[in-house]
């Protein structure tokens, strides 16, 4: 599976960072180190860490469930593709760490029942939970977007409010 994120490519072989900005349905996971971007509202982005291997991975879904045909714009698929993924790559499942970010209401006005953010909140957390994955950290909901990096090679994130 390719990652839909597009980066700046260095020199064949270089093992520096490479700068990726994610955009919405978009997954990011390879076997060299990265600095990944994205704006968040309404959607998530999870991002996957094992401390032992240094591998790490995220997605950056737009809805909590889609269809039979698996695409990362959907949770329910976007959280497999990312597990599946950075498993592929070498990290190890029981050392997995979980971060959850985003799932604002960023609409005016008070919602009628559970918001668009709150259901995608729902659905990384319940899924990290079903597949027995910690979350280190996490800043979900509110009324604010999010800019968020995330580093592969140490599992730091950074969050700035919009």
């Amino acid at each position: 599976m390719k990652s839909s994120a597009v980066p700046a490519v260095p020199a064949k072989g270089d093992q520096l960072e490479r700068r990726v900005y994610l955009h919405p349905g978009g997954l990011w996971a390879e076997p060299f180190p990265g600095v990944i971007t994205t704006v968040l509202g309404s959607c998530v982005s999870v991002c996957l860490w094992d401390p032992h291997t240094t591998l790490g991975g995220i997605n950056h879904f737009i809805l909590p469930h889609g269809g039979a045909v698996p695409s990362a714009r959907y949770g329910n698929h976007a959280m497999a593709m990312l597990l599946a993924r950075v498993l592929e790559l070498g990290a190890r499942r029981e050392t997995l760490l979980g971060c959850v970010f985003g799932g604002a209401s960023v609409l005016p006005g008070a919602p009628i029942g559970p918001t668009l953010g709150s259901r995608n909140v729902a659905e990384a957390f319940e899924f990290l939970e079903r597949n027995s994955i910690a979350v280190l950290r996490h800043d979900v909901e509110g009324a604010q977007g999010r800019k968020l990096v995330f580093r592969t090679a140490d599992g730091t994130t950074l969050i700035r409010k919009l």
